[in-house]
């Protein structure tokens, strides 16, 4: 019985949002109302409310399971594997989903959140959760400076191939040529980041 209303609540979450990124993605995110979301979605506001408390987290939905399996796959990654290959892997797997054609959803936060100040200020908000939740995967000392640094690293690493990626997609770029084109950058990237930055720049 528990799987029943849990699946129920995932699909009325499902809904809620599915509706909310449309009607954003027709009238701007600034434009559309949480009334509106609930009239769309066929439910009330209070339901939007009990799924998201905040209207931003209409356009950042599952981002928090998205980070948990982020952070579980860094905790359960092979014994002697360096946490670089983790991030490598998921940086090569985006590059994979832009070459398959895998852009819609991909490329519906970011045109969200160019438009859309409020939607900015959350993003830089969820960028600091999202380094203070993987650092913890890797160590359980708050006060460890050098794990915080390399994931931090290893986080803006990611980002930035992914950033590269919707510029260019939104400019008009083959997705089969930004993807073999940041493939190269990507490894050059975490290969830098292998050897450490001494004596860069210099």
């Amino acid at each position: 019985m528990e799987r029943l209303r849990e699946r129920k609540k995932r699909q009325t979450r499902d809904t809620i949002a599915a509706a909310a990124l449309a009607l954003f993605l027709e009238h701007g995110y600034d434009a559309v109302t949480v009334a509106d979301v609930a009239v769309a979605a066929d439910v009330s506001e209070k339901t939007v409310f009990n799924h998201f408390p905040a209207k931003e987290d209409l356009v950042f939905a599952n981002s928090e399971e998205k980070l948990s399996d982020r952070a579980e796959a860094i905790r359960s990654r092979p014994p002697g594997t360096p946490i670089a290959r983790v991030f490598e892997a998921q940086t090569m797997w985006l590059l994979d989903q832009i070459e398959s054609g895998e852009l819609d959803r991909m490329m519906t936060v970011p045109r969200l959140v160019r438009s859309s100040p409020a939607l900015l200020g959350r993003l830089m908000s969820a960028w600091e959760q999202e380094a203070a939740t993987l650092t913890a995967a890797v160590t359980d000392d708050a006060d460890d400076l050098i794990a915080a640094a390399a994931v931090r690293s290893l986080v803006w690493a990611h980002r930035i191939v992914f950033r590269a990626a919707m510029r260019r997609l939104i400019a008009g770029d083959e997705p089969a040529d930004v993807a073999r084109d940041l493939r190269i950058e990507a490894e050059r990237v975490y290969a830098q980041l292998d050897r450490g930055l001494a004596g860069y720049g210099a």
